[in-house]
């Protein structure tokens, strides 16, 4: 197959099958697929090389016995493929017979089903997604060094799909982290929240540099473990693994923090620890008492840090992101960590990367922390990577590359301190500089730059002035690879440059986002639709607003509470229209935050409430439920706009249901005063700024945050015309990213 168009193809398959919703359940369907393939080419060469080798997979629902399609009408389709996918293949690698002799390859298969689920719903296009499947040739070698990169962007789709966002660190980033490690063979390596498995394959191939026999081989294949908690990134890190010839993954299902750290032994120790440890997340009491008291903190981030310093061996090398949030934490267990980090380590190093690396996932700060167990730090230096000159912001289609890494590897071999513009770009500090500023990390700052966004018709001029060029250049050279082919001599000045080219590449994929975002700006400074003369102006509105709430004082139908700050002229972002008033948030709407449940007051069996978690349940047709409870604490009602604050930060969805308990990673936002999906299109367009606020000592959007925003309040019936004109806008700009994306 051609197979540069696997993920196009499979994608678009899938769009057709009602039980798809979204692309982290296309990515789910796509992988337990994958795996099942790439697993049954890797037992044809077990077979091959091991007599005794026996499939742990029943002879039937081996991927050769079922999956492939031999043209002769014979292979399962329709409902038959249906019923038996669903009824027959799930439930039995589900529970698969293993037990602690079982051989980890084998182990694995079981490990992978027992937290996966088949979404589609229609028999024939997953018979059409089976075949394109299929169609690789995982035993021929190009196909599957072609298939590795395919896979990566596999991975890489992870970031836009929600929450999954998590799993995947951008390889460029893990590949810089390894070769400042300088991992060697025979040293043993590991990543205790292992997502995709990335750190662990950029260590393989940098080891793989150092094999030089059989031996070797073998150790390699030793050297590298990992845990995961999450199945998704577990099913994805395993078949990472498998594509890369580690036959025997050493990758375990299951929660790192869950051990007690006292109880770690030299076995369970490291030379080198390479981690991504998911932030903004919260674990249950029972967890944090696996800590001495003075670590316990709310931030799962906090608690891998303490982990790695358990599990790092005398003289073993470290490499952590984490979030600024750790960095400037100066209270409780934050401090607590840094101090035991600080005395038991040599913290050398901390690279500050740009706020975009993770895009679109999370714009917020990370920093690479380096450490060595060779003795307490004396200095650490810091170093601020800042943003390749010509690139504002990573993203989909500009990623961060290695090459972007090149100023901080000379850096790291020529270390000297560097200012600019009087912001320190690289500086040591000492311990005792350190100590006195209590373990404020928080000591190279970046210089901030607003990002520009144009309006729509300068966006739009703009991008069909590039679209003629790059058209006439790529017009212009077909011609001339036809004059080629047709034995012609090409003349010229030979001064013909691409245009515009930092533009060029994703051009149409750009466009899109970009006219969204100059809409919805254009939206909330008043500039989208003309002001009516005839409208109630909004300071009559917010005259109403404030009577009712003094009557339903009175009437102690909710408590008096104190009045959120006035807005001061250095708090307006912009002009509005004089029929318009600046308002904080709260002023004209109340904020509900969630609260999580405990593993025994909820389950996936239907009862009373459903129980929203986070953004996993904010589908593309509406909320999606796969947990419920009958002990409701935080309760949303319906219509109210939803919005995640912790982990992926700033999803929103409405509340189409009725009342439902939401999680702490959510708050719920009601008003009876001002049209919600205005405030929606308010938050939209303060995303970036709402994470850049999200860099606090627990990554997240606080309940403060939301509440004391500046927000421009229309007349209330401009707010229903914008909404209606912003529907209309957006919903033809969906159709443009239907055809140019």
């Amino acid at each position: 197959m051609e197979i540069s168009n696997f993920v196009k193809n499979i994608r678009n398959i899938m769009r057709g099958d009602a039980g798809i919703n979204g692309d982290a359940q296309r990515i789910e369907q796509m992988a337990w697929m994958l795996f099942l393939k790439i697993y049954d080419q890797k037992e044809l060469q077990w077979e091959f090389t091991d007599a005794h080798y026996r499939s742990i997979i029943p002879e039937e629902l081996r991927w050769r016995n079922w999956a492939v399609d031999k043209k002769d009408g014979k292979a399962p389709t329709g409902e038959a493929l249906l019923d038996f996918v669903n009824n027959h293949l799930f439930p039995t690698l589900k529970k698969l017979p293993v037990d602690e002799n079982t051989e980890t390859r084998r182990a694995i298969v079981r490990a992978v089903f027992e937290g996966e689920n088949n979404y589609m719903k229609d028999g024939t296009l997953l018979r059409q997604v089976v075949n394109v499947i299929d169609e690789i040739d995982f035993g021929d070698f190009a196909d599957r060094h072609a298939f590795g990169e395919i896979y990566e962007t596999i991975l890489k789709g992870l970031q836009s799909a929600g929450s999954s966002g998590e799993f995947y660190t951008p390889r460029p980033v893990t590949d810089f982290m390894v070769m400042m490690v300088k991992p060697k063979l025979g040293e043993k390596m590991a990543d205790f929240a292992a997502g995709t498995c990335g750190f662990i394959v950029s260590t393989l191939k940098e080891l793989e540099k150092q094999v030089k026999t059989v031996e070797d081989r073998k150790v390699l294949n030793e050297s590298l473990f990992g845990i995961e908690k999450k199945p998704l990134p577990y099913l994805l890190g395993i078949t990472n693994l498998l594509l890369h010839d580690i036959d025997n993954p050493a990758l375990l299902h299951g929660n790192s923090l869950e051990q007690d750290v006292h109880n770690y032994t030299e076995k369970d120790r490291f030379h080198v620890i390479l981690m991504n440890p998911p932030y903004g997340g919260g674990e249950q009491e029972g967890v944090k008492m696996n800590f001495p008291s003075d670590l316990r903190s709310s931030e799962t981030a906090d608690l891998f840090m303490s982990v790695i310093l358990y599990r790092l061996k005398k003289n073993g090398r470290a490499a952590v992101i984490l979030p600024d949030g750790f960095l400037f934490g100066t209270e409780g267990a934050k401090r607590a960590i840094k101090g035991k980090l600080m005395k038991e380590c040599n913290l050398h190093t901390i690279i500050r990367m740009p706020s975009s690396v993770f895009a679109p996932y999370t714009s917020i700060c990370t920093n690479i922390l380096f450490f060595d167990k060779t003795g307490p730090t004396k200095e650490t230096w810091f170093y601020r990577l800042d943003m390749p000159e010509g690139i504002k912001h990573f993203s989909k289609t500009k990623p961060i590359l290695l090459q972007h890494f090149a100023p901080v590897i000379w850096w790291w071999n020529n270390r000297q301190p560097i200012q600019e513009d009087g912001i320190d770009k690289a500086r040591k500090f000492t311990i005792d500089e350190i100590k006195a500023g209590n373990y404020n990390l928080d000591l190279c700052g970046y210089p901030h730059e607003d990002e520009e966004i144009l309006p729509p018709d300068e966006i739009i001029a703009e991008y069909k002035s590039i679209r003629t060029s790059v058209d006439k250049f790529v017009f212009e050279t077909l011609d001339e690879i036809l004059l080629e082919l047709q034995g012609n001599e090409v003349f010229g000045d030979g001064q013909r440059t691409i245009p515009s080219v930092r533009k060029w590449w994703g051009i149409d994929e750009q466009l899109p986002d970009m006219l969204k975002r100059s809409v919805l700006q254009e939206a909330i400074q008043g500039r989208l639709v003309p002001q009516d003369p005839n409208d109630e102006p909004a300071s009559e509105l917010l005259k109403r607003i404030d009577a009712e709430h003094e009557k339903m004082v009175t009437e102690k139908k909710i408590k008096k509470v104190k009045p959120l700050p006035p807005i001061k002229d250095e708090d307006k972002p912009f002009p509005i229209p004089n029929s318009w008033e600046w308002v904080r948030l709260g002023e004209v709407s109340s904020l509900l935050s969630g609260r999580d449940l405990g593993q025994k007051e909820y389950s996936s069996l239907k009862k009373q409430y459903p129980y929203m978690t986070g953004a996993s349940n904010f589908g593309e047709d509406g909320l999606i439920v796969n947990r419920w409870t009958d002990k409701p604490v935080t309760v949303s009602h319906k219509n109210d706009l939803l919005i995640t604050c912790k982990g992926t930060i700033g999803a929103m969805a409405f509340n189409t249901i009725g009342d439902i308990h939401i999680a702490r990673q959510i708050m719920a936002i009601s008003s009876t005063w001002v049209d919600l999906k205005f405030v929606k299109v308010f938050l939209e367009t303060a995303l970036i700024a709402l994470q850049s606020a999200a860099n606090s000592m627990i990554p997240g959007i606080s309940r403060e945050t939301i509440l004391h925003l500046a927000f421009p309040l229309p007349p209330l019936a401009e707010q229903k015309r914008i909404v209606a004109k912003v529907d209309s806008i957006l919903a033809k700009i969906a159709e443009v990213k239907g055809s140019v994306c």
